[in-house]
């Protein structure tokens, strides 16, 4: 992956791009919008998880436009482009937000490997950057201070529900398995270091799938064979759904601790297989039935806009522009990046994902959250 990075970032630079310093120009009437780019996986296998996304950035975009605008009555607008998940469109979408669209902060996000990529527009144009679901350590490490994520880190996913596992009686073996993907293996390697940290519980067995995999029968049977005490599977929607068939189907769930990750936080696998997620432990960065003022503003509204009950991306898709907005009415500009980068490293704020307070690293230092599937609904229990 970091191979195929330095690639996009050398085919940008053949083709002349020049990064340095670029600013939108000033608005000659309070009346012009202040736009903030975002980039997503709108196609593409992540397509799901991006247009939620998105729909939760339209409800922050609602919600401060409603309430005034920014430096005075300006609109907020969202200039909204597609890098279906690949970190060299994610870094041309990047370019073209900043030095064409001339927006104010931009968010190119999904999966942490396109935001990474999408840094060297950050660092380069000195232009704000924020990402909300972008969880790899690396994400924050690279020492961008243009860059701030909204999100928490995957240690800290993995710290939240590690310990709630951990604490379960008759739970001290388990069976994992993610996506081959950067995603995949960082989950499982920070599952892997809070249990060994821990001391229970053992892992036995683990192993990747492929993202277009369907069939799990092969990998879910080499589990079985181990009669671990308990299951992590991190398998995506509607894979998810058929992974949990082909569980039942296997005898693999009754009497077994099964846990995962926000990808088991989904209104469609409940529909579909809700009956076999009973007692799923499940990982997540936010929920809905959290009662802090923030989230319950945001369901409130969401519901009123879409009609139904947001799940996690959605959620980070609005705090990100709240943020934005709030930095950039704030630093009284929308062209200053040095003033808005200021208002955004200054910030605090108590979101939907908890109290925002960015760190030297640009982690804004929120937690997550433990949910288990009883009774035909999510609870929170951590």
């Amino acid at each position: 992956m970091a191979k195929a990075i330095v690639q996009a970032v050398l085919a940008v630079m053949a083709f002349g791009i020049q990064l340095g310093g670029v600013q939108a120009a000033d608005a000659p009437k309070s009346a012009e919008t202040v736009k903030i780019g975002v980039g997503l996986p709108l196609t593409g296998p992540l397509a799901f998880l991006g247009n939620e996304y998105l729909k939760g950035a339209q409800v922050a975009v609602d919600r401060v436009n409603g309430s005034g605008g920014v430096l005075g009555g300006r609109k907020i607008e969202l200039v909204v482009r597609d890098h279906k998940g690949v970190p060299a469109e994610g870094l041309a979408v990047a370019k073209r937000l900043v030095t064409e669209d001339q927006v104010a902060i931009f968010m190119v996000d999904l999966p942490s490997s396109v935001t990474i990529a999408a840094q060297v527009v950050s660092k380069g144009s000195k232009a704000v950057q924020l990402s909300a679901l972008a969880y790899a350590p690396d994400v924050t490490d690279k020492g961008n201070p243009y860059h701030f994520r909204t999100c928490t880190r995957a240690e800290e996913s993995a710290r939240a529900l590690g310990e709630y596992l951990a604490s379960l009686p008759g739970n001290k073996t388990i069976a994992m398995v993610a996506p081959n993907d950067d995603y995949g293996r960082g989950d499982l390697g920070a599952m892997k270091a809070v249990f060994k940290k821990l001391g229970k519980p053992e892992v036995v067995y683990e192993d990747y799938y492929e993202r277009n995999q369907t069939d799990f029968n092969t990998l879910l049977l080499k589990m079985k064979s181990l009669n671990p005490e308990g299951y992590y599977i991190n398998v995506r929607w509607p894979a998810s759904g058929i992974a949990l068939q082909q569980m039942d189907d296997l005898s693999m769930l009754k009497g077994k601790q099964l846990s995962s990750s926000v990808n088991f936080f989904n209104r469609d696998l409940v529909k579909r297989a809700g009956s076999l997620m009973e007692g799923v432990v499940i990982g997540v960065t936010w929920a809905p039935m959290l009662m802090d003022v923030e989230s319950q503003k945001f369901v409130t509204a969401y519901k009123a806009k879409y009609g139904d009950e947001p799940n996690d991306s959605a959620s980070q898709g609005y705090t990100p522009v709240m943020v934005a907005a709030m930095a950039i009415d704030k630093a009284g500009t929308a062209t200053d990046q040095e003033k808005i980068r200021e208002a955004v490293k200054n910030l605090t704020w108590d979101s939907p994902q908890g109290k925002i307070k960015f760190n030297d690293q640009g982690d804004s230092g929120v937690p997550a959250h433990v949910l288990v599937f009883k009774n035909g609904q999510y609870q929170v229990v951590k």
